[in-house]
């Protein structure tokens, strides 16, 4: 965050916090909870992610944009790169060990290969 911060300051942009949230609206799922009570939750999830980016940018000058996504993260990040035309995206990366990547992918090397633009990845 504070390297996204760095390389903002002073080009007249914004910075978005994008979180992108399972999506749980399955019909199983819909036996139990109402679509409503599912967006509730995402929201409530997605606002814990970003209280901390929040605390960290709160003393800068430039427009912060909070957004939620459901879907599959890598997908989700680079559909909204693209309809958003952003300039360049900054994520982190969690390191998943060798198994769990080989079973579950890795976002940032999803977004990697995919992005509309330049990406920067940090540990």
């Amino acid at each position: 965050i504070l390297y996204a911060l760095s390389q903002a300051e002073g080009k007249g942009t914004e910075i978005i916090f994008l979180n992108v949230q399972p999506n749980y609206n399955t019909p199983y799922v819909k036996r139990f909870i109402s679509p409503e009570e599912v967006r509730k939750i995402q929201e409530e999830a997605s606002q814990e992610v970003f209280k901390h980016s929040l605390e960290l940018t709160k003393n800068s000058s430039l427009p912060i944009i909070t957004v939620l996504r459901t879907g599959d993260p890598g997908r989700e990040i680079c559909k909204f790169a693209q309809e958003s035309a952003v300039d360049a995206i900054v994520m982190g990366y969690r390191g998943l060990g060798a198994v769990k990547r080989a079973i579950f992918g890795s976002v940032a090397n999803h977004v990697l290969h995919e992005a509309p633009c330049p990406i920067t990845v940090i540990p």
